[in-house]
């Protein structure tokens, strides 16, 4: 397997600059976006799914399935009927009507419609209509990019049983309180919707796995990269029906390994949002122990003063912490502006609570430009990140592109080497993990010092890398760091 890895990323490898601390000051754009997609970049933790297909993918797909456009709205709809509503092959086969719906779709063409990029971007998953098994195509795509820019871990998120956990959630209604609205949905039979979700999970993978060609000679790289899912909550609407998804999503990662972790999702400036804030941290709460029992990471701080008043940036990231117990950060822009922000960044540092940071996205959505965004003061004080993209789809953009931007924002070489190890570290793989010191990496586990990096573990260290999926996957980064930093 370790050849066909290599072979696959022989043109990437041979590219990349032999120096362990590169001057990527000194590169030039093409040198730089070069290196950038060979350096192996560990992970990627925060992806939506729904997100990530470029538009072009998505038109594609909608002409061979024989979808629709709205001409009106410049969506894909499922559904023929109506009047605005003509087929995708003949809409598109005129290049401006093609060239208008791929604005529809992503944020390239900045205020399109008159939408700043905040609204347009959330606006834009409305629009992206696709067929059920597309989920599987889209899986496909996301995995051989990261493959292709040498990353080989990721956590997707997804929404699975939507309509039927939200339709429970809103028979059961609201009890009053998060213990007595978890125990009416168990007894209105939440939980049985567990099998549908492996079954779509099962149906998404073999569909993603044949696209792949995965098994065969002509396999794309995406078959090997790992992939865990999140399973996300949408927080508008009632409470009790974020709660039922959330609690579909505790029994899911309960019942099967490829789930390993709960999200909210959606505007966190919506008004839903905002008016259930502190209800959502303690349904969370309620679910998991305060992430005791079930790891959560969780979009906060997703905010700034061009989305929102600054009363609404006092607490947000402190209450997903010290109430939701979340062990990931999403975004996290808005944390400087709250009323605790050194207190709970130490916090954060101390318990190796990770911030997941999304350049480009901030940038399109958050209105934040590099030279103003947190990135530098997360690390003065020491809180880990790790870059993700978030929707590379809609933003058009790729992983190495939110590396790029984050030079722009201070980062060095060895901030880049920490991210994309914090990437897998702070993942919600299971097992022990290969280093002691998480965020540093200065303290192999005991049973490999010495080794890492190396072509394959010995003695105890190759037993950690057989038993631990964690461990498993930083040795494979680590010895792509290796390899990439010898220059072969």
């Amino acid at each position: 397997m370790k050849r066909i890895l290599v072979g696959a990323l022989a043109a990437l490898m041979t590219a990349s600059a032999a120096l362990a601390a590169p001057n990527l000051s000194g590169m030039t754009a093409g040198e730089l976006a070069i290196f950038l997609r060979a350096f192996p970049k560990g992970g990627e933790l925060h992806n939506h799914l729904g997100g990530g297909t470029p538009a072009e993918a998505l038109i594609a797909w909608a002409v061979e399935d024989g979808l629709c456009i709205d001409t009106e709205a410049l969506a894909i709809r499922l559904s023929c009927s109506g009047d605005a509503l003509r087929p995708a092959a003949a809409f598109v086969a005129d290049e401006a009507q093609r060239s208008a719906l791929i604005d529809s779709l992503t944020v390239r063409h900045p205020r399109f419609r008159g939408r700043s990029g905040h609204d347009q971007f959330f606006t834009a998953f409305s629009r992206r209509g696709q067929s059920a098994r597309r989920t599987g195509d889209a899986l496909a795509e996301s995995l051989d990019g990261l493959a292709r820019q040498n990353t080989f871990y990721a956590e997707l998120m997804l929404t699975p049983q939507a309509a039927s956990s939200r339709g429970m959630g809103a028979r059961v209604g609201w009890r009053g309180d998060a213990a007595k609205t978890k125990a009416a949905l168990s007894e209105a039979g939440l939980e049985a919707l567990v099998p549908a979700v492996r079954a779509d999970t099962d149906a998404m993978e073999a569909r993603a796995r044949v696209v792949m060609k995965c098994g065969r000679p002509e396999a794309t790289p995406g078959c090997q990269v790992t992939v865990r899912y999140l399973f996300q909550a949408i927080r508008q609407g009632p409470p009790e029906q974020t709660m039922a998804q959330l609690q579909l999503g505790v029994a899911a990662v309960a019942a099967d390994k490829r789930w390993v972790g709960l999200q909210l999702v959606a505007p966190e400036d919506s008004p839903d949002a905002v008016k259930y804030y502190d209800t959502h941290m303690r349904i969370v709460a309620e679910l998991t122990d305060t992430g005791r029992t079930t790891p959560v990471a969780l979009h906060a701080g997703e905010l700034s003063l061009a989305i929102v008043a600054p009363d609404d940036l006092r607490d947000h990231v402190t209450k997903a912490v010290r109430v939701a117990g979340a062990r990931r950060i999403g975004h996290g822009v808005g944390l400087p502006a709250e009323t605790e922000a050194v207190a709970v960044a130490a916090e954060m540092a101390a318990k190796g609570i990770l911030i997941e940071v999304n350049p480009i996205s901030n940038r399109a959505i958050l209105e934040v430009e590099p030279e103003d965004h947190p990135f530098s003061w997360f690390r003065e004080m020491r809180v880990p990140v790790s870059l993700s993209t978030d929707d590379s789809g809609i933003l058009r953009s790729d992983l190495s592109g939110d590396y790029a931007l984050a030079l722009k924002m201070g980062a060095t070489y060895a901030d880049l080497k920490t991210s994309a190890r914090n990437a897998i570290a702070f993942s919600f793989l299971s097992g022990e993990g290969l280093w002691q010191d998480p965020n540093v990496y200065r303290k192999p586990a005991s049973a490999c010092r010495g080794q890492v990096g190396a072509a394959d573990p010995k003695g105890a260290c190759a037993e950690l890398v057989a038993t631990s999926d964690k461990a498993r996957e930083q040795w494979r980064h680590e010895r792509l760091l290796r390899m990439f930093e010898a220059g072969r």
